[in-house]
């Protein structure tokens, strides 16, 4: 039975404690202030593959070469494909429920590895990138292009080994170089050319839609942030997803409830409350209009489906 309390978070400053162990030793000496991290599940704890729901303060990349089971994330159930790869961003919930212990490589990092707050220069189409990627359950490999992602692998672990003055510019290339690799391995499963300039632009809106969807939920005021008129996001939006900008502000507002909802005492009332609006009875119509249940049901039905205790 899973003990509910509000829902924990692995932080990357304890990583070094847990992620090269093997024998209950350390294999690999990890300096906890150095913002990158490469592994692989058998020198990992338990917790890497953790049956209740966390998340974590970093960027966690997963390139899974064996398991089978269950990926749970933000408690929407996916079945394990290898080889492939799965991207967690920041505060997203996960958890796994296997049928096969997993073995594959995990890169780990905080977000000030893409965006290094000393620098002008920084990465974050990078950071839109891994986003985007998270919104997809995994990126499959196939037989072509799997030597390209383990050619890559062996680069990075390399650099990460030698940790020399220029090794965390050289990590970002090489992360930059696997991201857009991995982005156009997803691509071409697409149903339209995800890579164009209106893509860019949807993969920025969706972006700052993550970033600030607390306290901005107006299409004209992402229009205004981006520089583009209301009606060229939406039409641009709903061409690309399928989806109104409206509808995907909406969205993360619901996923956000029903993580609070799963893992969190708070009323619905309170909840309301922390997700700004004003009018708490407003919240739960408005829970109920966009996934056809109740704040209470959701909380009941997901708690008893993943036997998060009361």
């Amino acid at each position: 039975m899973h003990i509910k309390n509000d829902i924990p978070f692995h932080h990357y400053s304890e990583t070094h404690k847990y992620v090269n162990i093997r024998d209950g030793h350390p294999v690999l000496s990890i300096d906890p202030n150095f913002p990158f991290v490469i592994t692989q599940f058998d020198l990992m704890s338990n917790r890497a593959q953790a049956t209740i729901p966390h998340r974590h303060d970093y960027f966690e990349l997963i390139f899974l070469e064996e398991g089978a089971g269950q990926h749970i994330i933000d408690y929407e159930p996916y079945e394990i494909k290898t080889p492939s790869f799965y991207f967690l961003s920041q505060g997203q919930i996960h958890f796994w429920k296997l049928e096969k212990g997993l073995a594959g490589k995990v890169l780990l990092f905080p977000r000030e590895f893409l965006i290094p707050p000393a620098t002008a220069f920084n990465h974050e189409g990078d950071l839109a990138i891994f986003n985007s990627l998270s919104k997809a359950p995994c990126v499959c490999l196939n037989a072509e292009n799997l030597p390209k992602i383990h050619a890559l692998f062996n680069e990075i672990n390399e650099e990460y080994l030698r940790k020399s003055e220029s090794s965390l510019s050289m990590l970002r290339a090489y992360v930059h170089i696997l991201l857009v690799s991995l982005l156009r391995i997803h691509a071409k499963d697409q149903p339209q050319d995800i890579l164009d300039t209106t893509n860019a632009m949807v993969r920025q809106f969706r972006q700052l839609v993550s970033e600030n969807y607390l306290t901005v939920r107006s299409v004209q005021e992402y229009a205004d942030l981006i520089g583009i008129s209301a009606t060229h996001l939406r039409d641009t939006v709903k061409k690309i997803t399928g989806y109104s900008p409206g509808q995907l502000i909406r969205q993360e507002i619901i996923f956000e409830s029903k993580r609070r909802l799963a893992n969190t005492e708070l009323t619905t009332a309170e909840i309301g409350y922390t997700l700004n609006f004003e009018d708490t009875s407003y919240f739960s119509r408005y829970f109920k209009r966009e996934t056809g249940q109740s704040p209470s049901k959701y909380r009941e039905e997901v708690r008893k489906k993943y036997q998060i205790a009361n």
